[in-house]
């Protein structure tokens, strides 16, 4: 009996190993190219658009807090300009300005200014607005510069100091429409530096400032481009 039993077994496993020698794996049939080339487009086109989609939710946030921060680097700059101004006029009762020209050119009057001892350790960069077009004014070997149309991205006053009295106008960033796509200004906004040291936004839009445009400049009346 027990011969029996193993010769059964015996057969078995022949058996199992035959089945096992004859089974193939199912195979699923080949996906066709055009299919395959649809397939991926499409996962393309999905993650354009998420992407598109982020792009359009971040950039602007991004763009304003960029605009933001020219905005606070210009006024700082005008802040930082001020102290120099503001003691050469104590010494020769007025603020720097060129009587050269009429109106008188911007960088001209502030090249004054650049020449005395007030302004003798103002740097290059105070010049330049960052949502301006201007470059960078270099120094000399003496760490001495001069100031161009091109390197000074501010207007200048027209004026006399005054010690008592209404503010007027001493500068301000030069905000026009010549400006390019990548400087536009901030935001139709002119940073406008007042006699009594306070530096205010202007809007450009505002109705209430017409009577203090100049239409020709595109500047606040009294200052030189």
């Amino acid at each position: 009996m027990i011969d029996d039993y193993e010769d059964d077994e015996a057969l078995d496993d022949d058996l199992d190993d035959e089945e096992i020698d004859d089974f193939e794996p199912y195979k699923a049939p080949p996906t066709p190219a055009g299919v395959k080339i649809l397939i991926g487009c499409l996962i393309a086109f999905v993650c354009i658009t998420i992407l598109a989609i982020a792009a359009g939710l971040v950039v602007p946030v991004l763009l304003q807090g960029r605009g933001k921060a020219w905005e606070i680097q210009c006024i700082n700059n005008l802040k930082q300009i001020y102290p120099a101004a503001a003691a050469y006029s104590d010494s020769k009762y007025e603020f720097p300005r060129d009587k050269s020209g009429d109106p008188p050119l911007a960088h001209d009057s502030l090249n004054i200014l650049l020449k005395s001892r007030h302004g003798k350790n103002l740097e290059p960069k105070l010049f330049k607005c960052p949502a301006g077009g201007g470059s960078l004014a270099e120094e000399d070997e003496d760490e001495r510069f001069q100031l161009d149309e091109d390197t000074n991205d501010y207007a200048w006053c027209t004026v006399k100091r005054r010690a008592v009295g209404k503010a007027k106008v001493l500068g301000c960033d030069k905000y026009y429409d010549e400006y390019s796509e990548e400087h536009s200004g901030h935001e139709l906004i002119l940073n406008v530096l007042h006699t009594d040291s306070s530096v205010l936004p202007w809007e450009v839009d505002d109705p209430d400032l017409e009577n203090k445009w100049d239409e020709d400049s595109g500047l606040p009346i009294g200052l030189g481009r």
